[in-house]
């Protein structure tokens, strides 16, 4: 029997990886509340680096009233933003044997909801993935360089990890196995935490526009050495040359605005918390000095409340 899977909050992330998971033989729904009517209609269009992902869901719900299944893995890559309650939309769809899987960006994502469902295997994981939501239900795939890092949350590994990453290795990307998947999330925060919120207060900046002159690379990579110095204060610590790989990197990629940016620019509501407040957060619990990420992280919230007048 194929391998079930049910992706809760099929947009961009969503919509990808059930597409790799199609393709490698598994039995993918979704929850696709606000591209109901194309998806049923069409299923994906993926266009992606890896070849034509494009897949018609085996079933596409509106919500949970429609869900008379069990999956044996519950991807969720819905956004984090303020005022939802995470563990109840995902409870009516998780039965005795589901392993949840948490594809959500951020650091410290995973308590609240690893907390509310204590007897299901709980994986958290770290997409390495450059994709966009084009229009509703057609998806872009940017980067040869993807992988879903997964692992236990807090630590180790188990069969459910190892099978998931087989899976997605199998359908054509890269799934990693961890036993540090709080490691690993530092690892993309050393990104995330500072070219999203420019990205954002840039209105739309991309990436190589963010890296576009010398003082600006050096401000990143001051700002990424600030991530490094939190992380290495929560247990976690990251490879020194890490701000000139991050930049390197980053410069080898296509000119790319990010999720935060491309938040901003379509006028929805940013992940802020998960991609820098909580970051901040930690720092201030060490007494860790972070000046860069504090002012970013101010800065957005007067963007954010100037968007709610």
């Amino acid at each position: 029997m194929a391998t079930s899977v049910l992706v809760l909050g099929a947009g961009a992330i969503g919509a990808f990886y059930g597409g790799i998971l199609a393709r490698a033989g598994c039995a993918v729904s979704v929850v696709a509340r606000s591209d109901y009517d194309i998806v049923s209609r069409d299923g994906y269009r993926i266009d992606s680096v890896h070849g034509d992902l494009s897949f018609r869901p085996v079933q596409v719900l509106r919500d949970a009233s429609e869900w008379r299944s069990e999956a044996d893995y519950v991807l969720v890559a819905l956004k984090q933003v303020r005022g939802v309650d995470r563990a109840a939309l995902i409870r009516p769809y998780v039965s005795p044997r589901s392993a949840i899987v948490l594809v959500q960006n951020g650091i410290d994502v995973e308590p609240e909801v690893a907390q509310a469902f204590p007897a299901n295997p709980f994986i958290s994981g770290v997409a390495y993935s450059a994709v966009s939501r084009l229009a509703p239900g057609v998806v872009k795939h940017h980067s040869q360089y993807t992988r879903l890092v997964l692992g236990n949350f807090p630590s180790g590994t188990s069969e459910a990890v190892t099978k998931l990453a087989g899976l997605i290795t199998a359908g054509g990307s890269n799934g990693v196995a961890t036993d540090d998947i709080v490691g690993a999330r530092w690892a993309k925060c050393a990104w995330n935490t500072v070219f999203n919120p420019v990205s954002a207060l840039g209105g739309g900046l991309a990436t190589h526009d963010i890296l576009g002159s010398d003082e600006t690379k050096a401000w990143v990579r001051e700002a990424i050495a600030e991530v490094c110095v939190i992380a290495a204060a929560d247990g976690h610590a990251l490879p020194p040359d890490t701000p000139d790989k991050q930049i390197a990197g980053t410069l080898r990629m296509t000119n790319y605005v990010s999720s935060m940016g491309q938040d901003q620019l379509a006028g929805r509501t940013m992940e802020i918390e998960a991609l820098l407040g909580n970051a901040v957060r930690i720092a201030r619990r060490h007494g860790v000095a972070v000046p860069k990420l504090e002012s970013l992280y101010a800065l957005l919230l007067m963007l954010e409340r100037k968007g709610v007048h």
